[in-house]
């Protein structure tokens, strides 16, 4: 991956739900992840991100919110990990305190990103769990 271009990746097949209630936020992870061909599913909030998890639709991978209306990211991840243990849940928060990282990895994230975003850090972090499911 060295030298890597962050848009040389290929995530074709593979569905994201990205939990985000900024929409601003949500529209730049959505045509990101559109440049590496990631099909996407957008929830405004943890609840709407629960109902999703709790119906048939298949996902991959969950970007999760942590600061959110109605349900916060944290309680989503913990429902969404009940139903799904499998699926992989990263939390994006803006909150990089240690504290705040034991409260991600207690609620049931596999792993998190910090706000801003990094991209290529997002798609490396991505390609490792989609590597995984292979």
């Amino acid at each position: 991956m060295a030298g890597q271009d962050k848009y040389d990746f290929d995530f074709s097949g593979k569905v994201v739900l990205v939990v985000e209630d900024n929409a601003i936020s949500f529209k730049l992870i959505d045509a990101l992840l559109a440049k590496v061909r990631a099909s996407v599913v957008h929830a405004s909030d943890g609840k709407k991100a629960i109902d999703l998890c709790s119906t048939d639709a298949h996902f991959d991978l969950v970007l999760m919110d942590m600061q959110m209306p109605v349900v916060d990211g944290l309680e989503a991840t913990r429902k969404i990990k009940q139903m799904r243990p499998t699926l992989p849940v990263v939390a994006t928060t803006a909150n990089i305190y240690d504290e705040n990282a034991a409260a991600c990895r207690e609620a049931g994230c596999d792993d998190f990103l910090t706000k801003p975003l990094q991209f290529r850090k997002m798609f490396e972090l991505m390609q490792s769990f989609f590597d995984r499911q292979e």
